[in-house]
This record gives structure tokens, sequence and C-alpha cells, in this order.
């Protein structure tokens, strides 16, 4: 009896101290296992009225599979599942869909690609007036309202290198889709030029991380650290910045990252949240507002919301500053500015729609 006791105790003292120094994300995704269908397994057994239309449309596991699934985090509907911690690094290719566009399904699922330190800094020869052709072309347009007060968004670049193709004379396979000065940060300046055409004052850091990262000596996937340093300095400068944009590109070929809507031909994008901070809840509050009013207006634009953990990436991607942060990957390597321009403006669209509403709520 008194051993019993002892053992009793002794292993609520080990499992308490278990539990005690498990990291959120480990929580998180062992309470993940328990799906909706386990929930409605459950709620059948006090009244099966519960279950009845859900099963209607998804097929019944059996209770073995579904403890199964629990305990061993192995879906059998799900390959990499079984394999992802086999092979080395296959957990990247295991982002979650959070909210799925056109198309998408667990075979297209985004992953980061990793760029050697060399081809990022590489200076290679750009085609500025392809560059300057879609700026004449598809101007920013005429502000209906101009910016008052201090900045309150902020537009930056985490992977400042990533550029695109038809900007890039000679170059043809997706890790070549880089460069110093030809690259996101064209985007950035349209989405800036385009939210303070509706009165929103913007601030766009260009910092080239590539070169960030070289001067520091770390290699590509230190690059959240370094734009988080960027990010907090501006963030001390101008206490007003809520909203923090991190604007990348997929390396995805153009069959997964175009659409053409009424005639005209965009680039499609899709959303990233950290799962790893306390406040993601909200980030994927704000993230769902932008892409339902996307999707809306401009069905099959967008490739859906993705969610991920450490084991898949950053985890953070430095969403844990603001609760109105955002990753935004636009288009893939293929993708023209004239595309990508489309998209950017759509993007503003919907960024300034949710932020004007904000901004009633708030007054």
């Amino acid at each position: 009896m008194a051993l019993g006791v002892f053992l009793f105790f002794f292993s609520a003292t080990i499992f308490s101290s278990y539990l005690q120094n498990l990291k959120s994300y480990q929580v998180n995704q062992w309470l993940g296992n328990l799906s909706i269908k386990g929930f409605m397994y459950a709620l059948e057994q006090e009244n099966h009225y519960f279950s009845e239309g859900f099963f209607k449309d998804n097929k019944r596991e059996t209770v073995s599979s579904l403890l199964f699934s629990i305990a061993t985090d192995i879906h059998t509907d799900d390959i990499r599942s079984l394999i992802g911690k086999e092979i080395p690094g296959m957990s990247q290719y295991y982002s979650e869909i959070l909210v799925a566009g056109e198309g998408t399904d667990h075979t297209n699922i985004p992953n980061e690609s990793s760029v050697p330190l060399d081809e990022i800094v590489k200076d290679r020869q750009v085609a500025t007036d392809k560059v300057n052709e879609a700026d004449k072309e598809s101007p920013a347009g005429t502000p209906t309202q101009m910016p008052t007060g201090k900045n309150t968004v902020l537009i930056y670049h985490t992977h400042s290198w990533e550029s695109f193709l038809p900007l890039i004379p000679g170059a043809t396979k997706p890790n070549q889709a880089s460069s110093p000065k030809v690259n996101v940060s064209l985007l950035g300046d349209r989405l800036q030029k385009r939210l303070e055409a509706q009165g929103i004052p913007v601030d766009h850091d260009k910092t080239n991380i590539g070169d960030y990262l070289s001067k520091k000596g770390w290699d590509w996937y230190k690059s959240y650290n370094a734009s988080r340093e960027v990010v907090e300095e501006a963030m001390a400068q101008d206490k007003n910045i809520t909203y923090l944009i991190d604007i990348h590109r997929d390396d995805r070929r153009k069959k997964e990252t175009t659409k053409v809507i009424n005639g005209k031909s965009y680039a499609r994008l899709y959303f990233i949240v950290g799962m790893e901070n306390k406040q993601y809840e909200q980030n994927i509050e704000i993230t769902k507002a932008i892409n339902s009013y996307l999707e809306e207006k401009y069905y099959g634009i967008s490739r859906g919301i993705f969610k991920k953990y450490y084991k898949q990436g950053n985890g953070v991607y430095n969403q844990d500053l603001s609760p109105h942060a955002m990753l935004i990957e636009i288009g893939g390597v293929d993708n023209t500015l004239e595309e990508l321009y489309n998209t950017v403006d759509v993007l503003a669209e919907a960024l300034s729609h949710y932020y004007w509403q904000a901004e009633k709520v708030n007054n």
C-alpha cells in the first residue's frame, strides 16, 4: 500500500515537471492531434445528433485508428506524417493549411527554400528597362487623400534578395532569381505608394539583408534574426508603427503562381502565420480578414494561409512584435512585374479596407 502511494506521488511529480518544461508548440502540437473527428466522437457519446450531420460529409475513422493518430502523430490520410520524421529536411514540407486557396492541397504546400549566401550577394545584371517600362505602363495612381501623422505601417523584406527571372537576363533557374538591386523591394515601393494614396502613412525599409548577413558572418537561415533587428530599430524610432508587412516571393513556377481574373493576369499570393508566439490568434485574425476580402473580390488570387511551427521554419517570423504582423509571399520566380503590380494593387485595396475599418472601431 505504502509503495503504491509512493509510486503515485512520484509519478505525479515527474509528470508535472515534464509539463513545466514543455514548450508551447509541443503542447499545441500534442493537443492538435485531437482532431475535430475526435471531438465529434466524444460529443456523440452524450447525444448522437451532434455528429449526425458531420459524418454525412466526413469519413468515419475507427476509434482504434483515432487513438493511433493521437498517440503516434501518424495520420493514415497523410503520407508525410509517416516519413516526415525519418527523412532529413522533410519537416520543411510539413506546413499546415489554415485556409486553402483554389487548387491548394498537401501536394503543393509552399516550403522555405535555402539559398547559398554567395548566391544571395551575387551582383547580377538586371533588366532596369523592364522596371521602368512597368512603372510607366502601370503608374501607382494619384492620391485620393494624403497621409497624416506618423507612420503606422512598416513594410520590410526578410529575404530582400528575392527577385524574378524576367528581370534577370539569362537567368532560368529559381536559385538565380536573386538580386541585391532589383527584387521584392519593388513590390514594397508599389505597396507604399498605393497605401499612401489611401491616406495611410507608411515606412518602407529596404535594408539589404544579404549584405547584413555577410557583414555579421551569418548564413541565410539567420535572415529573421537580421530582419528582427531592423524591425525593432524602426519600431523604437517610431512608436506609432503597429502594422508589420514582410513581403517575400515564392520559388514555385508560373503555372502555380499565376491567375487570370476577368482577363487580367495576377501573381498569386499567400500568407504565413508563425504559431510560436503568444498572440498568433490575433495574427491569424487579421490575415484571415485580408485573405477573405481578396477571395471575395478576386477569387483564386490567394493560394491560402499556412501555419508554421519551429520544425517547419522560423516559427515566429517577427510576428510576436505586433498583433498586426503579416508575412506575404507574392508571386513566384517566373512572374512579370506587371502581374506582380496587379496583385500588389489589390492587396493595397484589401489592406486599406481593413485599416480604415479598424480605425473606425478604435475611434
